[in-house]
């Protein structure tokens, strides 16, 4: 997905670079196409229901001397009509579609998250396209019990995947000496715990968006194959967790949606606390919107900072530029956000101080 994301901004950014965003206004249409939705896959399904609301309200909107122009209302039409056909005759490969056009170019994105189906016209909404990224986080979750362990993937609050890690080696014989069989047992407690450790890391060699490992089930298991993880994997370990080795697939992505949520939390305290403290020490931080428009327009933005939802359109410029100038975004939420706009809703971590 990192590669996926990495195509999908490369894609914005040079269609933007194309089309002038601050002198072309940039039609930016969310669909939630969603096919998990039920409602999606009827004969009129509710996205397109949704689309035509939309469309009204846009279309109410604009000046009544554009709409006057056959030109305009021919182009309207033509951007409408290719987006409908779009939709109803493709294979989704997202949950939602964000389409960019300035009624006679178009830039279409699939989504991996759903998102409400919007329409907007001027400059260009990329808030909810990034803030969809950010969400692209995967969890791997160890259930451990018996010999082995179930490895659940849990991606937005539901499992994507699920496989078992059996120990393997043999178990004791009947008639050995306790001190020679204690051994025995040791010695296999051993290798599973190095088996179930290596088919951890293989699981992060081979898919590089997992971001965070949450271990449940057996915790004196858990603890063991922890600590023989590589130090890199076994940081990423946020939480160990009382679980029933026969928890099933749901339950599982309740119980680490919970976590995550936390977790997310207190990352998102430590990012605004981190910018602050830079910040009141002259490092490598700015806040308010000032601070941050000069050092974006001196190239000295490494991560932008922004709360979400963001409160207004007054930051989207910046947020373009930025993503035009290949900085990170961190969206940050509630007690975070509330911090953050104590000082102007908006900051950055910086290259090098000015």
């Amino acid at each position: 997905m990192q590669a996926k994301v990495q195509e999908i901004l490369s894609s914005f950014r040079a269609y933007v670079e194309a089309h002038d965003y601050r002198k072309t206004p940039i039609l930016t249409v969310y669909v939630d196409i969603d096919p998990t939705n039920p409602d999606n896959r009827k004969e009129r399904p509710a996205w397109l229901i949704e689309l035509g609301n939309e469309r009204k309200k846009i279309r109410d909107a604009l000046p009544e001397e554009e709409l006057k122009r056959r030109a305009s209302l021919e182009k309207w039409a033509a951007v409408e009509e290719y987006l409908t056909q779009h939709l109803r005759h493709r294979r989704p490969e997202g949950r939602s579609v964000v389409l960019f056009t300035d009624l006679e170019d178009y830039l279409v994105i699939d989504l991996p998250v759903s998102l409400p189906t919007r329409i907007y016209w001027g400059t260009p909404q990329l808030k909810h396209l990034l803030f969809a990224l950010d969400m692209y986080e995967k969890y791997l979750t160890v259930v451990f019990g018996g010999a082995g362990a179930d490895l659940h993937e849990v991606f937005l609050s539901r499992t994507v995947g699920a496989h078992s890690v059996e120990g393997s080696g043999p178990g004791p014989e009947r008639g050995e000496k306790n001190l020679a069989r204690e051994r025995r047992e040791l010695a296999t407690e051993r290798k599973q715990t190095r088996e179930i450790a290596q088919e951890i890391e293989d699981h992060f060699r081979t898919d590089s968006d997992f971001r965070r490992i949450v271990f449940g089930g057996n915790l004196k298991q858990a603890h063991a194959v922890k600590n023989a993880l590589h130090p890199s994997i076994a940081n990423l370990v946020v939480a160990m967790e009382a679980m029933d080795a026969r928890i099933t697939d749901g339950e599982v992505a309740e119980r680490v949606t919970a976590i995550a949520n936390e977790v997310e939390l207190e990352n998102d305290r430590a990012v605004v606390r981190n910018l602050l403290e830079q910040f009141h020490a002259k490092g490598r931080a700015v806040v308010e919107r000032q601070g941050v428009e000069t050092a974006l327009q001196e190239g000295r933005v490494r991560t932008l900072v922004l709360p979400y939802p963001v409160p207004s359109d007054e930051f989207d410029p910046l947020l373009i530029e930025a993503t035009l100038g290949n900085a990170e975004i961190e969206f940050v939420y509630g007690d975070a956000a509330a911090k953050l706009a104590e000082f102007g809703g908006i900051g950055a971590f910086l290259y090098y101080a000015s």
